[in-house]
Parts: C-alpha cells; sequence; structure tokens
C-alpha cells in the first residue's frame, strides 16, 4: 500500500539539502519505489513529503541515505516523519 511521507527538518540548509539530492538523483543512493518527492523551504529549514509505493522502500531508502546525511551535517530531527496511508494517487501523463 502506498503511503504519503510527510517531515519537517528544522536547520538544514539548502546547500545540504542540494548536496544529498544530488547524490540520490545520480543513483548513488537508489530512491527505489519513490513515487514523488517534494523539498519545500521553511523557516528554520526544509519540509519533505514523499510518495511510496510501500513502508518496505521508505524504510529501506533511509536505511541508505541517512549515513550521507549525517556525514553532509544534518542535524537530527526533532520528531519522526508523519506517515499515512493513502487510498490512491494518479500521475498525469503516466
Amino acid at each position: 500500500m502506498a503511503i504519503l511521507m510527510q517531515i519537517d527538518l528544522p536547520g538544514v540548509e539548502k546547500e545540504q539539502y542540494e548536496q544529498l539530492s544530488a547524490r540520490v538523483r545520480s543513483g548513488e543512493i537508489p530512491a527505489e519505489g519513490c513515487l514523488a518527492h517534494v523539498a519545500i523551504p521553511t523557516d528554520d529549514g526544509v519540509r519533505i513529503i514523499d510518495l511510496w509505493e510501500s513502508r518496505a522502500a521508505m524504510d529501506a531508502f533511509n536505511t541508505r541515505l541517512m549515513p550521507v546525511a549525517v556525514e553532509l551535517g544534518f542535524p537530527p530531527s526533532p520528531a519522526p516523519p508523519q506517515v499515512t496511508e493513502v487510498h490512491g494517487y494518479w500521475v498525469p501523463g503516466a
């Protein structure tokens, strides 16, 4: 079942996000099962919203992602992500 994940990351700077995002987009950190990703600047960091094909796919990605985020100096998130089961979704043109 698809899930929507949202997390606020205060203290993350645009440059840090761009560095991590580049490593994901290059395939160095595979994002298998990610259906959509959105990053929104906030007053004190960034908000991430992802649509995943399953919780297992998201968890596997996070296992690969977190060591790199720590390497890039991402501060720990003050709260866990909000994860919600998705009833349905569609992608225009797909």
